[in-house]
């Protein structure tokens, strides 16, 4: 039986279609023979250097999929039959678990092999990895883990957070000339390393006082921290944020520290895991974690023997610790980083909100700088289990403390305030929320005035530790017969005050962290019959106050 001619080409096209189909199959067969030679280059589809143009369009840009080669242990057989965990990380103190666990052998004792691929090491070109090919590397599964920031995770959502660091206590600053506010920023030039974690230090202390980075100042990006304080140096900007040491040199040109993470306790590391990992070789993810916090704890409990352990790692001067020096050294480096242990990320991971908040925040700050971000779950990105199944083994309970035990996000730090001269606090901010709704007749406040607060001053409260705020509250002063005194306008002024401060404690703000005052109104809006002079004085002004800087 004859076909026609239109059958002839349908099934010439099929059979077309399936040759390609083999074709592809064939090929990526053949890659994965080969170790991944063939392997696709990534596609990113978000961008963190902040200044698209784009209108909030991800920037698509091919990222470079090549690995640089993991350092193992010297001991390391890949014929011992057992599995690699490959992680990337920066020089970074609190990051050092992981050479202190490959030199220990913890890693084999909790049944694989660690590889680490240490960012920028030795000037080895081969190891200056993108802030976009590590997330692209952990993304497509080539990496099991990724040491990085918790607000570089919000902007990329590379993996999932499967266990804290600890918080910047004090590593991260933002140093200034003759700038005495976060609110005098305005109309100056900052200078920032590029894609960093600086960068977002940058942008949450302009949300401070709600300034635009687009509008409101000029940013001055460089490639290195070592750059940008060259630059303000230069005099090519008037502030500069960074990190220690480098931050340091802006001293040299008359620089003074206006905020650090000491107070602010904003820059978060975690751990990110690729979702392959979790999804396919959760055992394995599991025994990663639990050589992760036996190695903390064997540091907590015996510092000079992990000190030396790193230093045994080599390349010293990438770590900068040194056989010689290495507890100092390696003391030097925690002393500004509050390390989480197992007892806090079980805290934490119990009750995951205070990191979805994060990284919620995280998110609008990145987003109010014309950033684009990702629109996923952000309750997606933890997963706790990790830590919640080492947390049960008692054997992982360390017996010490970290160099610097002050992680907050478990246990908030408590602030004397006996004694505190309120006169003798130096203003960070003018906090830009000002005027308050009450309900009629009462200092309660209204549901909009809540609203308000929950944006202007519970995300830069709940996330830090060395700042106090003053509440100080405002009452007109109407014409009334008999004439209102003094005291009368004060208690509705201070209870307008009292009232922004009790709404902030129902939130989970610790109520020593308060100054309430009250304030009477210019001679001349006293006894007023009108109206606008009348509003012009019912505010609450909210200032934030460090007793030092």
């Amino acid at each position: 039986m004859k076909l026609d001619r239109t059958r002839v080409i349908f099934i010439a096209i099929i059979g077309v279609a399936l040759l390609a189909i083999c074709g592809v199959i064939g090929y990526n067969f053949l890659g994965s023979l080969a170790g991944g030679a063939a392997e696709p280059t990534a596609v990113s589809s978000s961008g963190n250097n902040g200044s698209n143009g784009n209108n909030g369009q991800a920037t698509v840009t091919a990222v470079n999929l090549d690995s640089p080669d993991p350092i193992f242990a010297p001991s390391y057989d890949p014929n011992d039959g057992l599995p690699t965990y490959i992680c990337g990380a920066d020089a970074f103190g609190s990051y050092f678990t992981l050479q202190q666990m490959q030199v220990s052998g913890k890693d084999v004792e909790n049944g694989f092999h660690l590889g680490i691929v240490p960012f920028a090491l030795d000037g080895d070109p081969n190891y200056e990895v993108s802030e976009e090919q590590r997330t692209a590397l952990l993304e497509a599964g080539q990496w099991n883990c990724l040491l990085t920031t918790l607000d570089s995770v919000a902007l990329k959502s590379p993996g999932v957070i499967t266990a804290v660091v600890d918080e910047s206590a004090g590593a991260d600053q933002l140093w200034g000339r003759d700038i005495p506010t976060i609110n005098d920023l305005k109309n100056k030039r900052i200078a920032f390393s590029r894609g960093s974690v600086g960068e977002y230090f940058l942008y949450y202390t302009l949300s401070i006082a709600q300034l635009s980075p687009r509008s409101e100042v000029t940013l001055v990006p460089q490639d290195t921290v070592a750059d940008a304080v060259a630059a303000f140096n230069n005099g090519q900007a008037d502030a500069v944020s960074g990190w220690e040491p480098d931050i340091y040199d802006a001293e040299n040109s008359g620089g003074v520290p206006l905020m650090s993470s000491n107070q602010l306790r904003i820059v978060v590391d975690v751990v990110v895991t690729s979702r392959q990992s979790v999804q396919t070789q959760p055992d394995l993810v599991q025994n990663f974690h639990n050589a992760w916090f036996a190695t903390l704890k064997a540091q907590m409990e015996n510092f000079d023997t992990a000190a030396g352990q790193i230093a045994q790692w080599g390349h010293n001067d990438w770590s900068f610790v040194y056989t010689e020096t290495a507890s100092d050294d390696f003391q030097a480096w925690l002393e500004s980083v509050a390390q989480a242990d197992l007892g806090d990320n079980a805290f934490v991971m119990r009750d995951t909100r205070p990191l979805t908040n994060r990284l919620g925040i995280a998110r609008r700050v990145w987003a109010a700088s014309d950033v684009p971000v990702p629109n996923d779950d952000i309750e997606s990105l933890i997963e706790p289990r990790f830590v919640l199944r080492a947390a049960e083994q008692a054997s992982l309970q360390a017996n010490g403390n970290p160099v610097n035990d002050t992680f907050s996000m478990s246990a908030r730090t408590q602030l004397d305030l006996t004694g505190v001269d309120s006169d003798a606090a130096a203003t960070l901010a003018v906090l830009p929320c000002r005027t308050f709704n009450f309900l009629p007749e009462s200092t309660e406040l209204t549901l909009e005035s809540r609203r308000t607060l929950d944006n202007c001053v519970i995300p830069t409260l709940s996330q830090s530790v060395g700042l106090l705020l003053r509440v100080r509250g405002s009452s007109a002063w109407p014409a009334n017969e008999p004439p209102y005194t003094e005291a009368d306008i004060l208690e509705v002024a201070e209870g307008r005050a009292q009232s922004v401060v009790d709404y902030l404690v129902t939130q989970g703000i610790d109520p020593a962290r308060f100054i309430v005052e009250a304030t009477l109104p210019p001679e001349d809006h006293r006894n007023s019959d009108d109206p606008l002079v009348q509003a012009d004085d019912r505010f609450v002004e909210l200032t934030l106050v460090t007793v030092g800087r």
